[in-house]
C-alpha cells in the first residue's frame, strides 16, 4: 500500500484541529512532554505539528484518522522519524 501524501487543504485543516484541540487541553508535546507554545507557527521548531501516533509508512490507512494524530513540537517530530510512539492495537477515542 502506497503511503498518502500528507499535504494540501487536507493537512491543513489536520494541523488546524490538532493545534485547536491541543491549545484547548493544553496538552504537552506527545514526544517529549514538554508544554507546547500554541500561538507560534506550525513552521518553527518550537510551535505544534501533528504526530502520527502509528507512523504513516507502516500504518498508511491511519494517515487521515484523526484518532491517530497527537500534537507534537516540530523539531520532536522530525526527529521521530518512523518510530512506533503508540501501543499496537486500537487508537484512543481521545489524545
Amino acid at each position: 500500500m502506497d503511503v498518502p501524501k500528507w499535504e494540501g487543504r487536507r493537512a491543513q485543516q489536520a494541523r488546524a484541529r490538532v493545534k485547536q484541540v491541543g491549545a484547548t487541553r493544553n496538552l504537552p508535546c506527545c514526544i517529549c512532554n514538554q508544554p507546547i507554545n500554541y500561538k507560534l507557527p506550525s513552521t518553527d521548531p518550537d510551535g505544534c505539528s501533528v504526530q502520527h501516533l502509528k507512523p504513516r509508512k507502516t500504518f498508511p490507512q491511519l494517515t487521515w484518522d484523526p484518532n491517530n494524530w497527537a500534537p507534537a513540537h516540530l523539531a520532536c517530530n522530525k526527529s521521530a522519524g518512523a518510530k512506533i510512539n503508540a501501543p499496537l492495537g486500537i487508537t484512543s477515542r481521545t489524545w
